[in-house]
């Protein structure tokens, strides 16, 4: 689906007038409009402010996804949004080798009890032999 579609339909389900988003993004009618018939684009700025209005990711708002909002979880952090600037930097074997290690951090953190009458001790499930394990033996479990 196009740009000019999504939005048409966004604004429908919103129960909105063109005049009404021309009048939260400080347009006339007439811009929104274009946009629907596809004869202008909207800049960068108001493609993030339309995405807004209409609470999805610029993704959906430009058809590239059918998934409204897929980072909705903890969005709001620094920490979190720190984390995802460096992913999106990250390069296609990166993003798979970073994702490898959050699995093994993951795993890590996971403890067990270990099995005899009256311990109260833990061990790691996790060990330096699994990280240093192929990328194609260490998966999701």
């Amino acid at each position: 689906m196009e740009f000019k579609d999504r939005l048409k339909q966004l604004r429908h389900e919103n129960k909105m007038t063109q005049s009404k988003l021309a009048e939260k993004l400080d347009y006339g009618y007439t811009a929104i409009a274009n946009y629907e018939s596809g004869k202008n684009q909207p800049s960068i700025g108001v493609l993030i402010k339309i995405a807004s209005i209409f609470q999805v990711s610029l993704d959906y708002l430009l058809g590239v996804t059918d998934i409204r909002k897929p980072l909705t979880e903890n969005t709001e952090s620094a920490e979190y949004m720190e984390f995802f600037q460096y992913f999106s930097m990250l390069s296609a074997d990166g993003k798979k080798e970073l994702t490898l290690y959050t699995q093994w951090l993951l795993d890590k953190q996971t403890f067990t009890k270990i099995d005899f009458p009256g311990s109260t001790a833990r061990h790691r499930r996790s060990s330096p032999l699994i990280a240093s394990q192929e990328q194609e033996e260490y998966k999701l479990k």
